[in-house]
This record gives C-alpha cells, structure tokens and sequence, in this order.
C-alpha cells in the first residue's frame, strides 16, 4: 500500500485527486493538508510514503514545506504540484530534493504513473518536458 498525503489550498483539487488516488488499487489517501505548514505538523506524526504538494500555497509554499518535510522525514517521496511548467521550476524542485514534478495539467493515469516512479525510488519529470531539454 502506498500512503499518500495531499497538500494543496484548494479543496475542489484535494477532493478530486483524493476521488482518483483512491480508486487506484494499491494508493491510500492518508490525510489531506491545506497549507505547508499543516503538512510539516502532520509528518511530524505520521510518515507518509509519497506527498503530493502544491507548490504556490498562501503562508508557506510548497517549496520551504519540502525542505521542512525531507528534514523530518529524509526517505518521503514529494512530487511538487504546479500549474508553472516553465523554467527554472523543474530545476529548482529537483534540487530542493523533491522527487518529481507534475503540473495541474496531466491527466490521471501520469498522476498515478508519478507516484508510482517515486515509490520505488525513480525521479519523475513529465515527458513534455524531459523532450523540451533534450
């Protein structure tokens, strides 16, 4: 079972991602976070296997919440949420140590395909963007 965390300020897109996540054998929704700093209080407690976390959220971003996170917790998996696909985004996400990058803009099936990369210990770019810097 991979337990997954969401981390994103709108709700319609944590309950639609939830709805998907969680009809997919193998993934669980372990809890839903509205702010970075709701998901750092919940790794705190609970250690998830993959957290999906948007990157542009009020208070603390996504960015500043994996650092935080991958402090607390080195061996989680995070895939930065983001509707910014442009450089130096991807970039900066792989360095901060995130493992993937996914925009608002895939479609389920790359969502799922990403978490399961990031599972088992791939890094995951969106293949759009892996053909535009080769």
């Amino acid at each position: 079972m991979i337990n997954i965390l969401l981390v994103d300020d709108h709700e319609l897109v944590r309950s639609g991602v939830n709805k998907i996540l969680n009809e997919v054998k193998g993934f669980k929704v372990i809890q839903e976070c509205e702010t970075g700093e709701d998901a750092i209080k919940y790794c705190r407690k609970t250690e998830p296997d993959v957290i999906l976390m948007d990157m542009d959220m009020p208070g603390m971003g996504g960015l500043e919440a994996t650092k935080k996170i991958l402090r607390i917790i080195p061996d989680v998996q995070i895939i930065i949420l983001t509707a910014h696909a442009e450089n130096p985004f991807p970039t900066k996400v792989m360095q901060i140590g995130a493992a993937g990058f996914l925009t608002k803009g895939a479609g389920p099936n790359e969502m799922i395909n990403a978490i399961r990369a990031v599972n088992s210990g791939q890094r995951y770019l969106p293949p759009k963007l892996l053909n535009k810097w080769r």
